[in-house]
């Protein structure tokens, strides 16, 4: 599966104002979840430097947890954040992370943020509030054929115009990376 995605940071007042923007052009309220992202790192080779990322997340909505384990391959085009992703539901997450372990993963870093989903036609726009980072939007599509990946970019770029988001607020990185910047940059 490619999973084509578009993030842009958002000022609170933007914030404030693209969920009804969102009503207004069809998308149907989703969940609020708390998602818990550990990352990990290979023990053959740095994810940081082949653009790979192997997390294991825990999505906590309404007293309920489920646990994902999610492989995102390197970003496919220099437009957008697309990428082959691979992802399926886990049992327990304190066994998975110990298999993890004993396979040579390493655990690098712990992402956490609210999660607010909005639906229309097989995109999925979520309103993002990361700890600390901020605000952000993410518009995803997901694709069997990745053949179709420069239209799904183009459409999903149309959109965050009709949201009235600049395309300056696109962000390429992570929040991983986001968050990972300042420590590697001393």
């Amino acid at each position: 599966m490619t999973e084509v995605e578009l993030k842009a940071a958002l000022t609170e007042a933007l914030a404030g104002i693209l969920p009804d923007r969102l009503a207004a052009l069809g998308f149907v309220p989703g969940e609020t979840v708390r998602e818990t992202d550990l990352y990990f790192n290979g023990g053959d080779r740095d994810f940081r430097r082949t653009d790979e990322a192997l997390r294991l997340r825990r999505v906590s909505s309404g007293g309920e947890e489920n646990v994902l384990l999610t492989y995102k391959g390197p970003k496919e085009d220099p437009r957008s954040n697309t990428r082959r992703e691979y992802e399926t539901t886990a049992g327990d997450p304190d066994t998975l992370r110990a298999i993890l372990g004993a396979l040579g993963f390493q655990p690098v870093f712990t992402v956490d943020k609210e999660r607010r989903t909005f639906l229309r036609d097989g995109v999925t726009a979520c309103l993002d509030q990361v700890e600390g980072l901020g605000s952000y939007l993410e518009l995803e599509r997901l694709l069997l054929d990745s053949g179709d990946r420069d239209a799904a970019v183009d459409g999903l770029l149309a959109l965050l115009e009709d949201l009235g988001v600049s395309r300056r607020a696109l962000e390429r990185r992570s929040y991983l990376e986001l968050l990972m910047a300042p420590a590697q940059e001393a």
